[in-house]
C-alpha cells in the first residue's frame, strides 16, 4: 500500500471559492463555527487522479459568513495497487496528499477570513470528519 502515489511532486490549484456575506450576530450571541471536509477522488487516466478537497464553514446560528472552497491535485498512482485498495477515498484521506490538501485550505481560510468581523480562521490542517 505504501507505493500507491508514484509522484510526490505536485502543485494543488484552488477549484472554487464560494464566501457569503451574512448578517450580523445578536449582541453577545454564541455562536458556533462548524467546520467539515468532503473528499473526492476522480479518475484521470490509468495512472493519474485528481483529489479535492471541499472545506465547508458554516456557523450555527446562521450569521457572519459561509465559505465553500476547493482545492484539489492531480496525482500520478501505481495502477495496480491504486486497483487494490478498498476505498480511494479513506486512502488520501490520510495520505500526505489529504494532508497538503488540508494545510493549505488551512492558509488559505485565515487569509479569506482576516478582514471578517472574528478575523482570522484558524482550521485544523488535517482532513475533517464530515458533518
Amino acid at each position: 500500500m505504501a507505493n500507491i502515489i508514484r509522484n510526490m511532486n505536485f502543485k494543488p490549484i484552488i477549484e472554487k471559492i464560494d464566501y457569503k456575506r451574512l448578517s450580523e450576530p445578536q449582541p453577545s450571541a454564541t455562536i458556533n463555527m462548524r467546520v467539515w471536509d468532503d473528499l473526492t477522488v476522480q479518475r484521470l487516466r490509468s495512472d493519474a487522479v485528481k483529489v479535492i478537497l471541499t472545506r465547508f464553514v458554516k456557523p450555527e446560528p446562521e450569521c457572519i459568513f459561509s465559505i465553500e472552497a476547493s482545492i484539489g491535485v492531480e496525482v500520478l498512482i501505481n495502477t495496480s495497487e491504486y486497483e487494490s485498495l478498498e476505498d480511494p477515498v479513506e486512502y488520501f484521506k490520510t495520505s500526505p496528499v489529504g494532508r497538503v490538501l488540508a494545510s493549505h485550505m488551512a492558509c488559505i481560510l485565515s487569509e479569506i477570513t482576516v478582514q471578517s468581523q472574528i478575523g482570522p480562521m484558524i482550521t485544523a490542517p488535517v482532513v475533517q470528519l464530515p458533518q
